[in-house]
């Protein structure tokens, strides 16, 4: 029964790794795409946006790497990453609060330029 529910979570992590990172790959391209379409019309704005948002999102994936590699066995994967993002926003309010305004603000104008 025990290395059922062990094959089970195992499964289950490497499928919700798989799926997160292929959501974070597809959103980087259209992030890519909006800003590559943004530097025709801001050309100094938009560099600037772009490095900032390229270092933000390696320092991501460095620090979701180390997470994943420091994870503790014992811990279920959703209660894991459950408690690592808590942590992370309470030591971090104001940059989760920015990130995610960015995030919003990203998808906003992204719908809104596939509406018109």
């Amino acid at each position: 029964m025990s290395k059922t529910i062990d094959n089970i979570t195992e499964t289950l992590t490497n499928d919700l790794y798989r799926k997160t990172r292929q959501q974070l790959n597809t959103f980087i391209d259209e992030t890519n795409a909006l800003l590559a379409a943004g530097d025709e019309l801001h050309q100094d704005r938009t560099s600037q946006a772009r490095e900032r948002l390229t270092a933000f999102l390696k320092g991501a994936v460095l620090r979701s790497a180390e997470a994943v590699v420091d994870a503790s066995v014992e811990q279920p994967p959703l209660g894991r990453a459950i408690g690592d993002a808590k942590a992370y926003v309470k030591s971090h309010p104001w940059l989760a609060v920015g990130a995610a305004a960015g995030v919003g603000l990203i998808v906003s104008v992204w719908l809104n330029r596939r509406q018109s």
